[in-house]
């Protein structure tokens, strides 16, 4: 037990309480589950850690083992005496049998085994007068000891709430004590040994600091060394809602300017060199330096050969050796050697070297770099060619019918106007929708064999902050293409910026390698850029759904013949032609995009031009109705005399937009930018035509009304041949727009639903924007004319 004897010191003995047994080991690792599962299922909990302190991130709350005690759990026990008088013993219930963390959020506790031995809650009412709770008798267990288990230092917070909030913030190495009760036995017999600096992040008022006197003192007896944080506010919560984790980490070099710890979430420790040799790569932290090779993979051993040197090229002091890295004892022996080689903390050299192990791991030789084949002369005429081709669409039709793409007429000009955009001030962005398996990618997938590599970048998987830390021109003019929407995650924030502002740019702290100072460095990625993104998702994020041109991939039954038909040609004599064929036509359709001169377009015609204005989206749509009509205008660049305006004293050449570029651009918005007049998407309007046939035919069969016909997800799968979940996918914005009525379904029992849709609109191709015709143009600037003549 933990007793305040004086105002001065804390004193800290053994647990004195009984022990666990096993059994009851077992069942309080039972109720803690329960209690998560009550987490996941309650939103009290979740809704007190987030709004209240401020914890956002899931990832937090589930490595702590966050639950919620919501009083259901005596209802859920079995009818077991021994069961309740354990849980009694234990002190999860009362001698009333009630609760004794009723309406608080709990976390577990751990022993060195992993054992939960003990369990703290906090009550979700502030105003409570017993806000913190352990079990009765109990001062054990720890919390977090695996993400401080290769540190020398450590952060102690007063609470686990606090700890909870650093760990929310990035520093990952924090550990709360017991409150009021300050640091156990627990504490002083981990820290004993194992870690060098505490940082004691406790409460900014006289109690916090009187509390971090105590336990300073005691952490010195246990070879700790400590370091008291000041905070200007009350606690952590209070703080990081009004400060960041840069300014935190300023906080810890206040206390110790030699301080490592740093948050996960601000940028890391600036990478100074990184390059391929022929036989590994050099990477560079500050002034250290590691130059890495002979990597060997095992399947239980990552062995590599490391030299350590302030610069490995040189002859300067060096350290070289063979090391496993998925060797924790061999990591820890080589990080001590670095570290007396640079001089610099061993905490600093042993994170150099887990960095190294990830770069190791996702290490992939370098091909062997070629240069790019020059175009001969043919290539270029046959490319110039295709550029001054009056009937240059076909020609990319055809192309793409050569190599396999069937059908998507629209979506094919769409989507390569997308890509020849990227050249342009303001670019196309297309979003292709659809089910799974439908061909969305094998469309992108082509399209992007059309552009030279050099002019795209394709991934499966964005990261948050990846955008913000790219070369500032590695974008610039070119494709970004993600395989799936999802992929975007985090970083959907970075390309709606540089869609919308045409470049990003993030401030961030950081550790000057030099002088120890904490600096802050602007990093810049310029645009504009064209993204290419595909998904299957019904809904998506309006912010982000607003910058693109949505293209949905015919999903008929005709369709998927006219594939099937392909598919088998393609294992013909005449497909190993068109094999043949396809990638000469790639050759000539990248060289062709590379000729395209950066050149600006004007729109002579845009006082002519109609747009709808009733809806809101009509504000972004617009715009990429112009945007289409430029990237026409151009495509065709080679077709139109170059002109030249002198602004600000430059000469500035510009090519003019025709009335059959407005034609042209005409028929593709109506098709696609139509289709936002339509508050469902594209797949879940021919689900609701495909549940409406079969109502209809329901009804007329069985001579009942419409709204009395009731169905299940079964039998519309059975009808229309969709799979349950593409069905599930999308039948929820039926839901949610009242297309549908879910008529009953529970737990146990399958959902039927009845149809509240009498067929308006049937017809998807209705969504006409009602653009301006040439015809109308032209008349209407022979009126003006004549007009002026007269005037």
């Amino acid at each position: 037990m933990i007793e305040q004897k004086s105002a001065d010191r804390i004193k800290v003995t053994n647990n004195d309480s009984i022990p666990l047994t096993v059994r009851e080991k077992k069942l309080l690792a039972r109720v803690v589950a329960y209690y998560q599962h009550t987490f996941e299922k309650t939103a009290l909990g979740l809704d007190y850690l987030k709004n209240v302190r401020n914890i956002n991130k899931n990832k937090s709350l589930r490595d702590f083992g966050a639950g919620y005690v919501n009083g259901t759990l005596p209802s859920t026990l079995p009818d077991d005496d021994k069961i309740i008088a354990d849980l009694k013993t234990i002190g999860i219930l009362n001698t009333k049998s009630k609760e004794r963390f009723l309406n608080c959020v709990v976390f577990p506790l751990y022993d060195t085994t992993g054992a939960v031995v003990n369990l703290y809650g906090r009550k979700t009412d502030e105003a409570s007068e017993q806000p913190h709770l352990y079990l009765p008798g109990r001062c054990s267990g720890l919390i977090n000891t695996r993400a401080v288990k290769h540190s020398q230092t450590i952060l102690l917070t007063e609470t686990v709430i606090d700890a909870l909030v650093l760990y929310d913030q990035g520093f990952k190495k924090v550990m709360p004590l017991y409150d009021a009760n300050g640091i156990t036995a627990d504490h002083l017999s981990y820290c004993k040994g194992r870690i060098k600096d505490a940082y004691l992040v406790f409460s900014g008022d006289d109690k916090g600091r009187k509390t971090a006197q105590i336990v300073s003192l005691q952490l010195k007896e246990a070879q700790v060394t400590p370091y008291a944080i000041e905070l200007p506010v009350k606690d952590v919560t209070i703080y990081f809602k009004r400060h960041t984790p840069e300014q935190f980490e300023a906080l810890l070099n206040q206390v110790n300017p030699k301080a490592l710890e740093h948050s996960d979430y601000v940028h890391p420790r600036k990478k100074t060199i990184y390059k391929h040799t022929q036989q590994g790569f050099i990477v560079g932290y500050g002034k250290r330096q590691y130059h890495v090779k002979g990597i060997q993979r095992g399947e239980t051993q990552l062995k590599a050969v490391i030299k350590a040197s302030a610069d490995v090229e040189s002859n300067l002091p060096f350290e070289l050796t063979t090391i496993d890295l998925y060797s924790s004892r061999s990591r820890l022996w080589f990080a001590k050697l670095c570290a007396d080689l640079f001089g610099a903390a061993e905490e600093l050299a042993k994170e150099d070297i887990g960095k190294l192990l990830t770069l190791v791991e996702n290490f992939q030789p370098k091909a062997q770099e070629t240069k790019p084949l020059e175009p001969s002369q043919t290539e270029k005429t046959a490319a110039e060619k295709f550029l001054k081709s009056p009937d240059m669409f076909k020609e990319i039709l055809d192309a793409l019918l050569v190599m396999g793409i069937v059908g998507e007429e629209t979506n094919k000009i769409v989507c390569y106007l997308t890509a020849v955009s990227r050249l342009l001030a303001k670019p196309l962005s297309t979003l292709i929708q659809s089910r799974s398996g439908a061909g969305k990618s094998t469309l992108q997938n082509a399209i992007l064999r059309f552009v030279p590599e050099s002019h795209q970048e394709k991934y499966t998987r964005v990261t948050d902050q990846a955008l913000f830390y790219k070369e500032e021109g590695s974008l610039k003019h070119k494709i970004l293409a993600i395989e799936e929407e999802a992929g975007v995650g985090g970083a959907a924030y970075s390309i709606r910026n540089i869609q919308s502002e045409g470049r990003i740019r993030v401030a961030a702290t950081g550790k000057d390698p030099g002088t120890g100072k904490m600096k802050t460095e602007t990093y810049t990625v310029e645009g504009p850029v064209s993204v290419m993104l595909t998904t299957t998702a019904a809904d998506i994020e309006a912010e982000t759904a607003s910058r693109f041109i949505f293209l949905s991939i015919d999903e008929s039954e005709s369709m998927t013949a006219a594939i099937h038909d392909k598919q088998k040609q393609a294992r013909t004599l005449e497909g190993l032609v068109n094999r043949t064929k396809s990638t000469h036509i790639e050759r000539i359709h990248q060289i062709a995009q590379q000729m395209l001169k950066p050149v600006a377009v004007v729109n002579p015609f845009t006082p002519y031009l109609s747009y709808p204005t009733k809806s809101l989206i009509s504000r972004r749509d617009h715009d990429k109705y112009l945007g289409l009509i430029e990237a026409i205008a151009f495509l065709h660049q080679y077709q139109r005399q170059t002109r030249t305006v002198q602004a600000d004293g430059k000469a500035v050449e510009y090519i003019e937009v025709t009335l059959d570029d407005i034609n042209k651009a005409n028929v593709l918005a109506n098709d696609v930018l139509g289709q936002s007049l339509d508050e469902l998407v594209r797949p879940s309007r021919i689900l609701l035509d495909g549940i409406y046939r079969m109502v209809m035919d329901i009804s007329k069969k069985q001579r009942i009304p419409v709204d009395e016909v009731f169905f299940t997800r079964r039998q519309i799968r059975e009808a229309i041949n969709w799979t349950d979940w593409q069905i599930r996918a999308h039948i929820s914005q039926l839901e949610d727009l009242e297309y549908l009525l879910v008529r009953f379904g529970a737990r146990g029992k399958e959902y039927a639903y009845a149809l509240n849709y009498k067929g308006q609109g049937e017809d998807i191709t209705r969504f006409y924007l009602n653009l301006t015709p040439i015809e109308e143009i032209k008349k209407l600037m022979k009126q003006e004319k004549s007009s002026r003549l007269r005037g």
